[in-house]
């Protein structure tokens, strides 16, 4: 019997999950691919491992028992792209296992090692379950090579079947198997010429390099279609999310379905589709992709933020949302989106959208794996702690200075404990590096040490005139809040009848030497008032 409307879970994943435990099934398994052809990016682990390790904790949550697996693709030839080697790396290196391929930094043993390292070393922090599974060893598994065996003997099923879907590309002598060559690691074009059914080997010889061999099953690789099915029915998956290439009608996904119920008698995984994260650099948009380098990847997000800020975004997006993802805006903002919605969920705040409260509390709950603080944390906004990064001199005493600052802006008061100090310390060093790699030109902070005859003959008499009436207004200000600071600004300005923009304009020539900057009255108050007052100084001359 189904649930009632009413009783529909109103998340996206939860609806996902109360399917699946509809289905009877007491035992799941949860896959999902990785192949390393270059950076893993944080595009990738949307949904290939970080919307399924959610549905295994929601499951096991459940009572159900949950084996979660993730595919690494190093049986793959080489596909890389310029630019992320050389035309002459390619040419040298194109078609061979990548297992086989030298990592061409040097730092590796090869180019998977290369590649696999920084995500190895970070899927623990994304709170990712799937244990990974490598597909050179995949192939020795009995049930994959039972699942070879099938592909090859029912060949002209499977041809059938997948040229409804290519549109007849595929000749009567294909077969969906290339051999590794054992001289020159070729495994991209090899030409199988027998089957030895009874031995379980294949003949085959190389374009690449010339050679005439016989060699095992588990010593090749199936057309990626047929090792996709495979695999499903090598690790009895029942679900297996996938990209949007593979979801549109008469796609990979409908042909692999179809595969897998004619040659295996089974029924395909349960999942559903998920959109790409686009990179924007330099105002120009391209989807993040491994071979092609193009990538933020998983490693860089640690050094710029938190994973769960990330995983937020993904929970609070439906899985066909088309990401943008521009490192000199979108950092800053979710971090903020993820502080505003830990406010929303401890009703400290309401969301300016009244029918998405459900979904910023769940997605809230997603992104922390279930573990939710028992209270707010400290927040203080990222683009702020990347300015007091730049302001405060390294050295011992960094830490202490920052907190001085961020106790003027009224971020935080004295009592801080011990965890918060960590915290902060932590947010220092992402926002600070972040700054320093990937700010606009606006948010790249340096403070003058005072005013160049340049910048003061560019001023007007109105800009003198508000300056003169800020002198002091601030040489008595006491309040450690910024934003009452900044609604004394906005009435000064009012009072004085300037323009805003050209009296936030002086602040900034003469605070930073450029027109524009980060907000203002958290920025002074951070600076220092006195030394934002010496600054003034210099242009009015105020003894």
């Amino acid at each position: 019997m189904g649930m009632s409307q009413e009783a529909q879970p109103k998340h996206w994943l939860d609806r996902f999950v109360n399917k699946l435990m509809l289905s009877g099934k007491q035992r799941f398994v949860i896959s999902g691919g990785m192949a390393p052809a270059g950076p893993i990016h944080i595009g990738k682990i949307r949904g290939e491992v970080i919307y399924p390790s959610a549905i295994a904790r929601e499951l096991s949550k459940k009572g159900f028992e949950v084996e979660h697996i993730v595919i690494i693709y190093t049986q793959d030839p080489l596909k890389a792209k310029e630019p992320l080697v050389t035309k002459q790396f390619i040419e040298q290196w194109k078609g061979i296992r990548i297992l086989n391929v030298p990592d061409p930094w040097g730092c590796h043993s090869n180019w998977v090692d290369h590649f696999m390292e920084p995500y190895l070393e970070s899927y623990e922090a994304y709170g990712i379950t799937a244990k990974p599974v490598y597909t050179h060893e995949s192939y020795k598994h009995p049930r994959m090579q039972e699942a070879v065996k099938q592909f090859i003997e029912k060949r002209e099923i499977a041809r059938n079947i997948l040229n409804k879907y290519k549109g007849g590309k595929l000749e009567p002598t294909w077969f969906p198997i290339k051999a590794l060559c054992e001289k020159c690691y070729n495994i991209l074009d090899t030409k199988v010429t027998k089957y030895y059914p009874e031995k379980g080997i294949i003949e085959y010889t190389c374009p690449r390099c010339g050679y005439k061999g016989i060699t095992s099953l588990d010593n090749a690789k199936l057309e990626w279609r047929a090792e996709w099915v495979s695999l499903w029915y090598t690790y009895k998956v029942d679900i297996e999310l996938y990209g949007k290439d593979h979801a549109a009608a008469g796609g990979s996904r409908e042909s692999c379905n179809e595969l897998i119920r004619e040659l295996f008698g089974i029924d395909p995984p349960e999942g559903f589709a998920y959109e790409w994260v686009s990179l924007i650099k330099d105002g120009k948009r391209e989807e993040m992709g491994s071979s092609e380098g193009v990538s933020f990847d998983i490693d860089e997000w640690l050094r710029v933020g938190r994973p769960e800020v990330l995983k937020y975004w993904y929970f609070v997006m439906k899985p066909l949302a088309h990401l943008d993802f521009d490192p000199a805006k979108t950092i800053p903002t979710l971090h903020d989106e993820y502080d505003r919605a830990e406010r929303i969920y401890f009703g400290v705040e309401e969301p300016a959208e009244k029918d998405m409260i459900i979904d910023i509390k769940r997605a809230y709950e997603l992104a922390n794996d279930g573990k939710v603080p028992e209270k707010i944390g400290i927040q203080i906004p990222y683009l702020l702690m990347a300015i007091i990064d730049q302001i405060v001199p390294e050295g011992p005493s960094k830490l202490s200075e920052a907190i001085k600052r961020l106790q003027r802006t009224g971020h935080i008061q004295s009592n801080l404990t011990s965890n918060d100090l960590k915290i902060i310390e932590k947010m220092l060093s992402k926002s600070g590096y972040w700054a320093r790699k990937y700010a606009p030109e606006s948010y790249r902070i340096t403070i003058l040490s005072s005013v160049p005859q340049n910048i003061k003959s560019k001023l007007n008499n109105e800009q003198i005139a508000f300056l003169k009436e800020l002198y002091p207004m601030l040489k008595t200000w006491t309040e450690s809040d910024y934003l009452k600071l900044e609604s004394a600004l906005y009435s000064l300005i009012r009072q004085v009848n300037i323009k805003s923009q050209d009296a936030y304009k002086a602040l900034y020539m003469i605070l930073l030497g450029k027109p524009s900057g980060p907000r203002l009255a958290s920025f002074m108050l951070a600076v220092g008032l006195d030394k934002v007052l010496k600054l003034i100084n210099d242009v009015i001359e105020i003894s």
